[in-house]
């Protein structure tokens, strides 16, 4: 539980400082960083590629469900240090972006890649991301991961 609960707190500091540091620096700007990545900043008043746009409620209440349901179904299991890793990236992505929902109504994106026109993301959604992959690479080739408590 500690390993969880540090990862949470590191990926939640790490998106809020990051997403601090972008609005100071950038403003409307953006940074070529090559040809892979630029920083720009946009506000995402949606979820995930801008599903629910505008839809505050949505924004909040999803996610909660998710997690409630995910919280849930994985109670079940016993965790391994790999799947607690999981665990804290998705948990901490996921109070970096609902805690930025809760109060400003929007999320702060700024990292994108050219390659990949309609994304543009954050810390909090890179360690989402990695989470999940986590996740699924477990259920896939990790079946000591998912033993029943």
């Amino acid at each position: 539980m500690k390993r969880i609960i540090g990862i949470m707190l590191a990926v939640t500091l790490a998106d809020a400082g990051s997403k601090w540091l972008a609005a100071q620096l950038l403003g409307d700007g953006c940074v070529s960083l090559g040809w892979l990545v630029e920083l720009r900043i946009t506000h995402n008043t949606g979820m995930a590629l801008g599903i629910f746009q505008g839809n505050r409620l949505a924004g909040l209440l999803l996610p909660t469900a998710v997690i409630v349901c995910g919280w849930l179904l994985l109670r079940r299991y016993r965790t391994t240090g790999f799947t607690q890793v999981a665990y804290g990236l998705l948990l901490g992505g996921f109070l970096g972006n609902f805690g930025e929902r809760l109060w400003r109504g929007a999320v702060l994106d700024m990292i994108y890649f050219p390659f990949l026109p309609w994304f543009v993301c954050n810390v909090a959604d890179i360690a989402i991301s990695a989470g999940v992959v986590m996740l699924a690479a477990s259920l896939l080739w990790r079946p000591g991961d998912w033993q029943e408590r």
